[in-house]
């Protein structure tokens, strides 16, 4: 298990897959203002003009690297950047349940300000054991990453070899990768991606690297 430290900018330069997986983990675009300063959870959310200009970036950006299937979280934010992905390679967006984002209970979609208003105590214990507490009537991110994990476990024979692209919610790419790598949960925040953010983890069968990360700098 290691952490590739060449940020390449160019996707063409990474070896092509032979005995493991590479997943190209795409963090959903920006999203709308009404939205952003919100608890969307596994809700749905629009996105920014700028989140919509990001799709783009990613069309031309991974215009070169051959993929075997995509996947998003069944979120709009998230299946709907991934069809304009899949659709340019005459593939389908696999809406997969098990990628959605952590349920966030009575919070959902809710404006922070407000929640931190009404449960303070809460929101700071939320923060505070960020990973492995709940909101009221949701779950924990490690709730998340234990079924999408069990997504992969289920998916890993069919993509040996190949490369597969998902379009996931940041906390949960930095989840995935955190639990793949062998890490604590609580070290997520370090693979964090910017909306429309980009980076590559490859799988083997017994441990991972992140072979890039933030491909491109989407967010400029």
């Amino acid at each position: 298990m290691d952490v590739d430290g060449s940020l390449g900018q160019d996707a063409q330069v990474l070896p092509e897959p032979t005995d493991f997986c590479r997943l190209w983990l795409l963090r959903h675009p920006e999203l709308d203002s009404a939205h952003a300063e919100c608890a969307i959870g596994d809700g749905p959310a629009d996105l920014s003009r700028r989140g919509r200009a990001q799709v783009l970036h990613w069309l031309e950006l991974l215009k070169p690297v051959e993929l075997a299937a995509v996947f998003a979280s069944p979120q709009p934010q998230c299946h709907g950047p991934a069809r304009a992905l899949a659709e340019a390679r005459q593939l389908e967006a696999l809406a997969e349940s098990r990628l959605r984002d952590q349920a966030m209970g009575r919070w959902q979609s809710r404006a922070w300000r407000d929640v931190m208003r009404d449960e303070e105590a809460a929101v700071r214990t939320f923060f505070s054991e960020f990973g492995e507490a709940r909101p009221p009537g949701g779950e924990s991110l490690g709730d998340a990453v234990e079924r999408a994990l069990g997504w992969w476990a289920d998916m890993r024979p069919q993509l040996l070899g190949k490369a597969a692209a998902l379009v996931l919610p940041g906390s949960l790419i930095g989840g995935l990768v955190v639990a793949m790598l062998g890490l604590r949960l609580s070290r997520g925040v370090a693979f964090q991606l910017p909306h429309g953010g980009v980076g590559a983890l490859d799988v083997f069968e017994n441990g991972a690297r992140v072979s890039c990360w933030n491909l491109g700098a989407l967010g400029g």
